[in-house]
């Protein structure tokens, strides 16, 4: 086994927790949270809260190779929070983190900064991008595409040749069917079903979905 890489988590909430449980301590070692809220402790975890995002420059400086991951599940949130770190950090080095239950083709693309949570199924040819969050037990058939800072709730399933634009989010337990478009900024609500292409901006939910109404960009859905 090679020498593991330093890891720092960005967000100490109850999502850090979640996220700290996908790292697989084979290949990271650990080093703490960094959360502007000092309060705030993840769910279960009695790990070090190491300072505030302001930390980052110094720490990175003290451990040159060491790897960050973001563990915030609203995407706009998660956005900022990257755009902030890099703006501290330039040279800042984002962590793949996938649990080691997760199955994964061989054949996809996993952008840095992504996390896929424990019992989630990624098939071939799909490409997941930048800070995309595949929460737990989802599965993504072949030949889709995410774009960055989407996400998807638990439960989650998508047929093949499915396309999700950046920072729309798919709802605990929805289904989109095979060769459907979401559009960027959306939200597909729980339990949905997705049968028909959804355009930019529109909250979606039902079975079938329709679109509800428009969304401001960063409103918060969770």
């Amino acid at each position: 086994m090679g020498e593991r890489q330093p890891l720092l988590i960005l967000g100490a909430g109850a999502h850090g927790g979640v996220v700290r449980d996908c790292v697989d301590d084979r290949h990271f070692q650990f080093m703490g949270y960094l959360d502007d809220r000092p309060s705030d402790r993840p769910s279960g975890k009695g790990e070090p809260v190491l300072g505030g995002l302001d930390d980052l420059p110094v720490l990175l400086r003290d451990y040159p190779h060491a790897a960050a991951v973001i563990a915030i599940g609203d995407n706009m949130s998660r956005r900022r929070v990257a755009e902030r770190a890099q703006s501290l950090a330039p040279g800042v080095t984002w962590a793949r983190i996938v649990h080691p239950t997760a199955i994964l083709s061989v054949h996809i693309e996993i952008g840095p900064g992504t996390v896929i949570v424990a019992g989630s199924i990624v098939n071939c040819g799909s490409s997941l991008g930048r800070h995309v969050l595949i929460n737990t037990g989802t599965i993504i058939d072949h030949d889709n595409s995410m774009d960055d800072f989407a996400s998807t709730g638990p439960g989650v399933s998508t047929g093949g040749d499915v396309q999700i634009g950046s920072l729309s989010h798919i709802g605990i337990g929805a289904s989109v069917r095979h060769g459907i478009r979401i559009g960027r900024n959306c939200v597909i609500g729980g339990k949905a079903y997705v049968d028909r292409d959804v355009g930019d901006n529109w909250v979606s939910f039902g079975i079938p979905a329709r679109p509800q109404y428009q969304r401001v960009l960063g409103q918060s859905y969770l």
